[in-house]
């Protein structure tokens, strides 16, 4: 089985969640899917394929440099290849709400991470894709 890019998130960074999400939905037509805060005081929602991320300056400081988040379906293959590719990792690999992750440093300097849900974030988004 080869490694998939299930879905892919652009990510927007706000000091406060429920101002960014409303604003999301309102422009896409799009309601929050998954929703949570990590114990650093970090929240995160979906809104559509934008996953947004709110904190205080202090918060956000480590994450703001990610520009997307990559839904793949096995994260250990993905580290095999981001290695062949020169990637260096940032933080990760970690269990997380939504599954387990990973943040990189791709070569060129573009900062991503990538997720495997788990099976229970897949319930929580309508179920897996085929």
């Amino acid at each position: 089985m080869t490694m998939r890019v299930l879905r892919t998130y652009a990510r927007a960074y706000a000091t406060d969640l429920d101002e960014l999400t409303t604003a999301l939905g309102a422009v896409t037509g799009e309601p929050v899917t998954t929703r949570f805060a990590l114990p650093n005081g970090l929240q995160l929602a979906a809104v559509g394929r934008v996953l947004a991320v709110a904190g205080d300056e202090q918060t956000l400081r480590p994450y703001i440099k990610t520009a997307a988040t990559l839904i793949v379906d096995d994260l250990n293959e993905c580290l095999a290849r981001l290695d062949e590719a020169g990637a260096r990792i940032v933080r990760g690999p970690q269990d997380v709400p939504t599954g387990r992750n990973v943040t990189v440093q791709m070569p060129g300097g573009v900062q991503l991470e990538y997720v495997e849900w788990d099976e229970a974030q897949w319930q929580r988004e309508g179920g897996r894709p085929a």
